[in-house]
């Protein structure tokens, strides 16, 4: 190879080189607001879980007082259906 060959090979290289260093930096921006979205995605899902949970909870309570009540009401009419 001649020196013209080489310099334009360099140039070539130092172009791509300058694409390359360009296209990282826009990838490490892209990650820091994909890192950024995540976070918010996990906070809202942390939220949402403790509604959830607490929605949850209260449908638990009902059941509970509907198993009770229900209890109750089958203990009353078995004793007034055998007494009579």
């Amino acid at each position: 190879m001649n020196k013209k060959e080489v310099d334009n090979h360099r140039i070539i290289i130092q172009s791509r080189l300058e694409e390359l260093t360009i296209l990282t930096a826009s990838q490490g921006s892209d990650i820091k607001h994909m890192m950024a979205a995540i976070d918010r995605i996990e906070h809202l899902e942390k939220e949402q879980n403790g509604r959830v949970r607490s929605l949850e909870s209260a449908m638990s309570g009902i059941k509970a007082i509907g198993a009770m009540i229900s209890v109750l009401f089958s203990s009353l009419f078995g004793y007034l259906f055998t007494k009579g």
